[in-house]
């Protein structure tokens, strides 16, 4: 379920070995004198805590000596395990503050997931129920604003030995932190990145976690970090940092680009270009991708390439 690859002694990252949807996010350890600060926590699932457990038991620790949780966004991958731990404990539990509503409320998740605009133009999303999709998927979650310590972009958190300075970069959600720990020249990438298995579905956004050019924007915010290596949130490390931070901005870009290709044949349905840019398969299991074609269809319309007439979109 997860197997250990120490970055440090007392620095553990925590990947998940799924590899299609439903797949937990990776987590990460840090070793202090008062327990273990975990960074996001997995699915809701007794598969994915008993594979947490096991590996927290591994080093010689219980989940009960978690005393602080950083999660890096709201999504559901990534904090629907909370659940769990809090029944063994109640750590501190840090998140970007841009993403409280998000965890807290499931209308506001919802409809950053999936725009009410984008069920408007795709018939089949229009009764679907994507938190329906995420229970059954990724477990039941509930977290109280009130007990949410938020991060703000800059802040830096000491945990045990290492400075996690936080990035905000918005895209694929709106509050999206990356971290970058100086002294081992390494950032913690979350979702920002296309990566390797599950990641390599990556990038997501829709227009409510940010769109196309905000997520652009955080890519070029850091662009020159000095950083050796990235973690990514799904998948394997990343040796080339730079490479990876390039090849996302090129599979963005190059949605727009397929986008205005098919256009030139004539007027077509966000459905059509869906298919155009994802596959049968990814579409099947994650329809809410369409809500990334919503997005690039937005940018056009904005940068006067593209206009849209009922749920038709053509080229100017």
């Amino acid at each position: 379920m997860y197997s250990i690859d120490p970055i440090k002694d007392d620095f553990l990252f925590l990947q998940y070995d799924g590899r299609h949807w439903p797949s937990a996010a990776n987590a990460w350890l840090i070793k202090d004198p008062d327990g273990l600060i975990l960074i996001d926590t997995g699915l809701n699932s007794e598969a994915c805590f008993g594979g947490l457990t096991a590996r927290i038991e591994e080093i010689g620790h219980r989940i009960s000596d978690i005393h602080t949780i950083l999660l890096t966004h709201g999504h559901t991958d990534h904090i629907a395990g909370i659940n769990a731990i809090l029944e063994y404990t109640q750590p501190r539990i840090y998140l970007s503050r841009s993403c409280i509503a998000e965890a807290t409320d499931q209308a506001t998740q919802e409809r950053n997931i999936l725009p009410p605009e984008v069920r408007a133009i795709v018939p089949a999303l229009r009764s679907y129920d994507v938190l329906d999709n995420f229970r059954q998927t990724c477990g039941e979650w509930q977290l109280d604003a009130g007990d949410l310590l938020p991060i703000e972009d800059g802040e830096v958190l000491q945990f045990g030995r290492y400075r996690l300075e936080a990035i905000k970069t918005p895209g694929h959600n709106v509050g999206l932190m990356v971290f970058r720990e100086p002294s081992l020249k390494l950032m913690l990438t979350t979702d920002l990145f296309r990566s390797s298995g599950p990641g390599s579905r990556l990038p997501w956004y829709s227009t409510n976690s940010g769109g196309v050019s905000r997520y652009l924007e955080s890519l070029d915010r850091i662009k020159e970090v000095d950083i050796t290596v990235a973690y990514p949130s799904h998948g394997a490390p990343i040796e080339d940092y730079h490479a990876a931070r390039e090849l996302t901005r090129a599979v963005i870009l190059d949605r727009d680009r397929k986008i205005q290709h098919q256009l030139k044949s004539g007027a077509k349905r966000c459905a059509e270009l869906d298919a155009v840019l994802f596959s049968d398969r990814l579409m099947e299991h994650c329809p809410w991708f369409s809500s990334v074609t919503h997005a690039h269809l937005c940018r056009l319309q904005t940068e006067g390439t593209v206009r849209q007439t009922g749920d038709l979109f053509v080229l100017t």
